[in-house]
């Protein structure tokens, strides 16, 4: 349960979580610029009341050393979703229209495009991208558009769903919170909890783009137990399972998420 608001709470985390982004900027350059990116968007979202717990797969992503990247397909839950999941996918871009800014923070970013995300994906790079097209609302979980799922396909990346929920926060779109007081306005000045469950990678060899966008649409959809926006047609075939590799982190619930490169 989420405690309610008032002006007092409001104030004191804005203060403190404003703190928390003056302090990042005049933090010594020390170490890489992703490092520090990671770093300042936990410690704001700790200052947010945000939690992260994740849930990890049963079986461990491939490995991304050799070969291409990893396409992660994730479900819109928040607009802190990018900083939240920045602080659980070590070494991840987010794939966007335009340089991301999300409660202030600069999030690694790749342009949203088939050639850009394929670029990035065969240099090694994972790509977090949130395909969930907008709703009419309620809490049907919208269609996965298949458009950049292409660039797995065309570089043979493994295809990995995450499922996110938020419990706490303002009902709304779960876009535009670029500024500190937006991402606190969504929060209302309650705890939040962002339950991420990493889910079992899909092989992108002999698929399709719309076989992988349905299939990680209704992985994500079974574990968040969400109904679907429109009714679609047949289920696909489902894709084979993506080899198995060691990674950090492989077992058990509430744990960091593993490293993608």
């Amino acid at each position: 349960m989420t405690r309610p608001s008032s002006p007092t709470t409001d104030g004191s985390r804005l203060l403190r979580a404003g703190a928390v982004l003056a302090a990042e900027r005049l933090r010594p350059p020390v170490g890489d610029a992703r490092r520090r990116t990671v770093c300042g968007a936990a410690r704001l979202l700790t200052g947010l009341g945000v939690r992260v717990a994740v849930h990890v797969p049963a079986e461990a992503w491939p490995r991304t050393r050799t070969g291409p990247g990893l396409l992660l397909v994730a479900n819109s839950a928040s607009p802190l979703d990018p900083l939240v999941l920045l602080t659980v996918l070590r070494g991840v871009v987010v794939a966007a229209p335009a340089p991301e800014r999300v409660a202030g923070v600069p999030c690694p970013s790749v342009r949203a495009t088939v050639a850009d995300v394929a670029a990035a994906l065969a240099r090694g790079t994972s790509v977090l991208v949130r395909p969930e097209l907008p709703t009419d609302g309620g809490t049907a979980l919208g269609r996965f558009s298949p458009d950049l799922l292409a660039a797995a396909v065309a570089t043979g990346a493994p295809v990995c769903p995450v499922a996110v929920r938020c419990s706490g926060g303002a009902p709304g779109p779960a876009s535009g919170a670029r500024s500190l007081r937006a991402a606190l306005r969504w929060t209302g000045g309650a705890d939040v909890l962002a339950d991420v469950h990493l889910l079992p990678a899909l092989s992108s060899a002999g698929a399709t783009p719309q076989e992988l966008a349905t299939t990680a649409e209704y992985a994500v959809a079974a574990v968040l137990g969400a109904g679907h926006a429109a009714a679609g047609g047949p289920r696909p075939p489902r894709p084979s399972p993506a080899r198995r590799g060691a990674l950090d982190g492989a077992g058990g619930g509430g744990q960091r998420g593993p490293a993608t490169r």
